[in-house]
């Protein structure tokens, strides 16, 4: 399930040789895009990155959605629903 509010990022494909393992083309939520960058940046530099909020170059990636900055209430109010939703159709269910 795709919440809404999730910010996307996809690697631009004159970049992928920078990203070995990242798919380019591939639309992926932005933390997790992020989180694979820097596993490369820390498999290659053996240190630490760059810092997460700017681990993903703006001219090797694209994005589309909702800014992280202010995607945070959308998006924990959408979880929030998702369990409602949850613990209901469980209290519902018949035992």
């Amino acid at each position: 399930m795709t919440r809404p509010g999730i910010r996307q990022a996809m690697l631009k494909p004159a970049f992928a040789h920078l990203y070995p393992g990242i798919p380019a083309n591939e639309w992926l939520p932005a933390g997790v895009m992020m989180d694979q960058v820097l596993s490369l940046q820390l498999r290659k530099q053996n240190q630490v990155p760059v810092t997460r909020d700017r681990a993903l170059d703006g001219t090797h990636f694209e994005f589309r959605g909702v800014a992280s900055s202010g995607a945070s209430d959308a998006v924990r109010e959408a979880r929030h629903q998702e369990r409602r939703d949850e613990r209901r159709r469980r209290q519902e269910e018949p035992e």
